[in-house]
């Protein structure tokens, strides 16, 4: 694995749970819009006995439980990461990495938060991932 590889992890998993959040968030308004209940006075045996928002909000409950394990893991993962961050000696470095994979920050946040342009930043991005690369080539070598 890439030393980038490692690192995107936490960003695929933080748009995974986005994902997860948007889908709960559509089951919770197709809950909201079940239909108010007939007052006719047809019986109809083949209506199902639960009330017609039973099944939302059961796949509301088993998607927020989805939710919440994927954010138990990103929580691991950024840990992870950062304590791979703290062993850079480059504070300059750290803090890219940092914003970018831990904080999750899109790369226009990132270059402002460090007063640099988006160009400067993938740059510097670039000749990190190449000194982490080369890093781990000359660990496994040994």
């Amino acid at each position: 694995m890439t030393a980038k590889e490692f690192l995107e992890r936490s960003l695929q998993l933080d748009e995974l749970i986005n994902s997860h959040v948007a889908e709960l968030d559509q089951y919770r308004r197709l809950a909201m819009n079940i239909g108010g209940s007939r007052l006719d006075e047809r019986v109809c045996h083949s209506a199902p006995n639960e009330a017609p928002f039973a099944k939302w909000v059961e796949r509301i409950v088993d998607k927020e439980r989805e939710i919440n394990e994927a954010i138990d893991r990103l929580v691991a993962v950024k840990l992870e990461i950062s304590n791979f961050i703290d062993k850079i000696d480059n504070p300059q470095w750290q803090c890219l990495l940092r914003s970018r994979y831990v904080m999750c920050r899109p790369w226009s946040a990132v270059a402002e938060n460090m007063n640099y342009g988006i160009s400067s930043v993938y740059r510097i991005h670039k000749q990190i991932m190449d000194a982490l690369d080369k890093k781990t080539v000359a660990d496994e070598s040994q």
